[in-house]
């Protein structure tokens, strides 16, 4: 993680704070379908280090690299990953409530 990035997230979520919804969108872009993980994940601005692992491998990097810079390669590559998980099936039920089994 970017150490400046860092700093900003401890000013903004301190560690003991008891106030719920505090801090801010890390996405500025958060109500909008867009590339914008990708570009923060190269900018070091990302919060998980399963996000930041994603540039330590060279097809992986070369993805993200292409999402950041292609707003359309990502919706492209977004639809055919869930039109891939639709066929999916493996005679599993949809839950309303995950607690629930019908």
């Amino acid at each position: 993680m970017q150490p400046s990035f860092a700093a900003r997230l401890r000013s903004v979520c301190p560690a003991h704070n008891k106030v719920k919804n505090a801090g801010s969108p890390l996405d500025s872009t958060n109500l909008v379908f867009d590339n914008a993980y990708y570009k923060l994940l190269l900018q070091g601005k990302s919060i998980f280090s399963s996000d930041q692992a994603l540039l330590t491998n060279p097809k992986t990097k070369a993805l993200v690299s292409k999402f950041a810079s292609s707003q359309k390669a990502f919706e492209k590559a977004f639809v055919d990953s869930m039109i891939k998980m639709s066929s999916l099936t493996g005679g599993q039920e949809i839950r309303l409530d995950c607690r629930v089994v019908r």
